[in-house]
């Protein structure tokens, strides 16, 4: 069911497992001061996916599914506000592909949003009303 275009990780609308999810292309939202477990894979090659401003990072393996857990414990206002003046200024939380994983590794690259608990919700809000608009995909 992958398809670049349409459907870029394979989901599966009309399964009760994916009807809610919610899929956002190189951006993260997550909440402040709660464990985060991702599930890590990679279709091709091995890859690292890493947060450097949180000091984590992890190895994604072809073939392998890898759990790992972390918490965010700053959101990304406290983090903008603390790095002011300095050469990182306005750079928010970056993952990175920390893994020189073939010819298109310098553009793998996301961001992470760490909200408030209740300005995770009201996106959490946001993106359950665009599930709810029409049913289609419209990636």
């Amino acid at each position: 069911m992958v398809d670049e275009e349409s459907n870029p990780i394979g989901l599966d609308r009309s399964s009760s497992f994916g009807a809610d999810d919610i899929v956002s292309i190189n951006q993260m939202h997550l909440p402040v001061n709660q464990q985060v477990m991702i599930h890590l894979s990679s279709k091709d090659v091995i890859h690292s996916f890493g947060i450097p401003e949180m000091r984590i990072k992890q190895d994604a393996v072809p073939g392998m599914t890898i759990p790992f857990f972390f918490t965010p414990i700053m959101t990304s206002t406290e983090f903008l506000n603390k790095i002011k003046g300095t050469s990182r200024e306005g750079k928010g939380y970056e993952i990175a592909c920390a893994q020189l994983c073939g010819n298109s590794h310098y553009s793998m690259r996301g961001y992470v949003t760490i909200e408030t608990e209740s300005e995770y919700n009201s996106w959490l809000g946001e993106q359950a009303e665009y599930l709810e608009d029409d049913g289609e995909d419209d990636w």
